[in-house]
């Protein structure tokens, strides 16, 4: 990714610019492959997202976001009387399990990994997601792939109420904190060794 530097330098792509980046701008920016469009988009979102979220983004308000875009996912498929996946279907279990990662990013992280319960619905969720998304994608291959994403849907929004309502650790309403630090080194070394307040968070 690094060769790509040049180019965002010679065609002086700024901070504004970045924010509002689409694919076919990456491309006459040299990116080509797919793949890393992919990469800076995302890198991008979460920035806004790390931007714009960090005060009020905690784990109850990601669960909330699973909730819904479940619920509606679920609600969707058992008033419908499709057999099939549709385009529509197929938009709404991406964004049902685009809302999972950064849920399950937050559970993989201090002060919730290592606990026994907040590892379990970690695993749970991640099991859910994938089975959703390899039954979206093997619509032909699967058996009544309708009423299994439905129960899947079903599923997910209960484990994401179960937080929401369930939960009584403190730390599930506790937003992102961001602390900075800016350090200017001269001719010697600083004199003293930078550790970070939670043990793995740099």
């Amino acid at each position: 990714m690094y060769h790509y530097v040049q180019s965002f330098t010679n065609n002086e792509v700024g901070g504004k610019q970045l924010l509002n980046i689409r694919p076919y701008e990456l491309e006459q920016l040299g990116m080509l492959s797919i793949g890393h469009q992919e990469i800076v988009l995302e890198a991008v979102e979460y920035l806004k997202n790390f931007n714009y979220n960090l005060d009020k983004e905690n784990l109850q308000f990601l669960a909330l976001h699973v909730a819904s875009a479940s619920q509606s996912l679920s609600k969707q498929l058992k008033y419908s009387d499709q057999t099939k996946l549709e385009t529509q279907i197929l938009k709404d279990i991406t964004r049902t399990v685009a809302a999972l990662k950064p849920l399950i990013g937050w559970l993989d992280r201090v002060p919730f990994r290592g606990q026994k319960q907040f590892d379990e619905l970690r695993t749970r969720i991640m099991q859910l997601g994938l089975e959703m998304a390899t039954m979206a994608m093997r619509d032909r291959f699967s058996v009544k792939p309708v009423e299994s994403i439905c129960s899947t849907a079903d599923k997910l929004g209960k484990i994401a109420d179960y937080i929401i309502q369930d939960i009584s650790d403190p730390m599930v309403l506790q937003p992102a904190s961001l602390e900075l630090v800016t350090l200017k080194k001269r001719e010697s070394d600083l004199g003293f060794l930078i550790m970070p307040s939670l043990n793995g968070i740099h």
